[in-house]
This record gives C-alpha cells, sequence and structure tokens, in this order.
C-alpha cells in the first residue's frame, strides 16, 4: 500500500509506503526527512508517536491511513 497525504503547513506530500512483497516500510514527513523501517508495525509506531490527525488537510485521509495500517498488522500477525 501507498499512501500521500498533505499537511496544513507542508509543500510536499507525506508519503507511506507499506510493501510486504518488497519488504519495503517508509515514511517521508512533507520536509522531505526520510524514515525506513522493517516492519509496518514501526511505521505505525512511529507515525502515532509523530504526527496527529489535526496536522493534515484532509483529516479522513489520515484516519484511512490507520486503518489500512491496522489491517496490515492483523495480517502480519497471522
Amino acid at each position: 500500500m501507498e499512501y500521500s497525504l498533505y499537511k496544513k503547513d507542508g509543500k510536499f506530500p507525506c508519503d507511506v509506503t507499506v510493501d510486504y512483497d518488497n519488504m519495503v516500510f517508509t515514511v517521508r514527513d512533507s520536509d522531505t526527512t526520510g524514515e525506513v523501517f522493517n516492519s509496518a508495525s514501526e511505521v505505525a509506531q512511529w507515525i502515532k508517536q509523530h504526527w496527529s490527525v489535526d496536522q493534515f488537510q484532509r483529516p479522513d485521509d489520515y484516519y484511512d491511513l490507520m486503518k489500512h495500517l491496522e489491517n496490515s498488522l492483523e495480517d502480519e500477525t497471522e
């Protein structure tokens, strides 16, 4: 899954990639800094610590991302 969300104060989108087939787990913030992770659970933890719904132009995009991450985590544990 790949998501792009726009922060209220950012020019560039925040991108999240969770790709189990290629083992790619990344986050890029609106300031273009990025993080690479070993699992979807690490991505979810980082997002919970660094982002909040009120930072985004479209809160529903944030909620959709978190819902998909939670579903991915359920699949990861099975």
